[in-house]
């Protein structure tokens, strides 16, 4: 940045701050659009069997695709180095595709999956994206980490947590979260906090572009001063929906038009923003804050729903400090125009982390009855 940029930049921030008065970051969080349907969530158990290597609980987010009418996971194993495939709607074992850890067909790391075929299985690792055929041979492997060019200072894509990525038209290009070096660090710049996170690798030439996307207002208005900045995306047919750990808004952006939607969804039972680092030097987020997961359609229905773990103190009300297993987790349903129908507490005998929803309901995996011979899970489905 020019000096001259540097005046600009610090002149345009006092101007705001001094005489036009700044929104108030906590203005930025929305309010929820309650729904007039009603509609209740059951928990039934669902139990499916795993042969002597796989899973009781599978500790990556698992990705779910359509075969006909039978919805299949795939759920890394990392014991294994392995993609293991259940079929949910025969509640069977179907396959394991063995990934290697070196040689030709090395896999260096599982961040997340696509699958577009049962042939056809991309798996974003450390710089690479790898496409592999059932058989878990790499067919072809395309480099995610970029250097400075005319739209980036550098950067790379990552899929951490629920960043997911897609595929689209059949294997054409990738769209996922694009990390620039320069907001990479806790020192961030109102310039880094403005460049764009939605890339686009075009698979044929390795091109690299990107969508006119940011990270939100809120974040922007706070300076990136959060210990998570990372996105959840959602992939759907016309629409990426996405949002952040740290605050209880949710955004949608059509790939075609380009416009923009900001929709409010704060949850009636946690702190619904997180704190900054600065000024908060006890604040412990993982612990303490509200971490908000992905929007994800329920199939089968118009509905959405969002998990979060709640918010909570830093000791219990007898004095003992809370933890992990203290931390309260939470379902909300959503409408397809996301307003608000129901938000309920997750029982305490299922893990939040991980869910995905077929027709059925809502999968979680649960904590009671475990047993090496079977997945068990905590189903949530709604009851109109």
């Amino acid at each position: 940045m020019t000096n001259y940029q540097l005046i600009l930049s610090s002149f345009s921030i006092a101007i705001c701050t001094l005489v036009l008065g700044c929104k108030n970051s906590s203005d930025l969080i929305l309010e929820a659009t309650p729904s007039s349907q009603n509609i209740n969530l059951e928990r039934a158990e669902i139990a499916i069997p795993v042969d002597s290597l796989g899973l009781s609980v599978y500790g990556t987010d698992p990705t779910i695709y359509m075969a006909g009418n039978d919805f299949l996971l795939y759920a890394y194993n990392t014991p294994q180095h392995s993609m293991d495939v259940y079929n949910l709607t025969q509640k069977t074992f179907k396959s394991r595709i063995k990934l290697h850890r070196e040689g030709p067909n090395q896999v260096n790391k599982v961040y997340n999956s696509y699958v577009l075929n049962p042939d056809s299985i991309y798996i974003m690792g450390k710089g690479k994206l790898y496409l592999l055929n059932q058989l878990g041979e790499v067919t072809t492997s395309y480099n995610t980490i970029f250097e400075s060019s005319d739209n980036t200072e550098g950067g790379y894509f990552h899929s951490p947590n629920e960043a997911n990525f897609i595929i689209e038209h059949g294997g054409a290009a990738m769209l996922g979260f694009f990390i620039h070096h320069n907001t990479i660090g806790a020192e961030r710049t109102p310039e880094s906090l403005s460049n764009p996170i939605l890339g686009r690798l075009n698979l044929k030439d390795e091109d690299l572009s990107f969508y006119p996307l940011t990270y939100s207002q809120f974040i922007q208005q706070n300076q990136g001063d959060f210990s998570e900045l990372k996105p959840n995306f959602t992939f759907t047919a016309n629409q990426l929906i996405y949002n952040w750990p740290i605050e209880s808004n949710i955004y949608t952006f059509e790939y075609k038009s380009g416009k923009k939607k900001i929709l409010g969804a704060k949850s009636d039972f946690s702190a619904n923003a997180a704190l900054t680092i600065t000024g908060n030097s006890k604040y412990d987020y993982r612990n303490e804050g509200t971490w908000f997961n992905s929007i994800k359609p329920y199939p089968g229905t118009k509905l959405y729903y969002r998990t979060h773990w709640g918010s909570q103190p830093r000791t219990t009300p007898n004095g003992d400090k809370t933890d992990a297993s203290t931390k309260p987790g939470y379902i909300m349903l959503l409408s397809e125009n996301f307003e608000v129908i129901e938000e309920i507490e997750l029982d305490s005998d299922c893990f939040l982390e991980g869910s995905f929803a077929t027709n059925e309901g809502i999968f979680f995996w649960a904590k009671d009855g475990m047993n090496e011979n079977e997945m068990k899970f905590c189903v949530y489905s709604v009851n109109q």
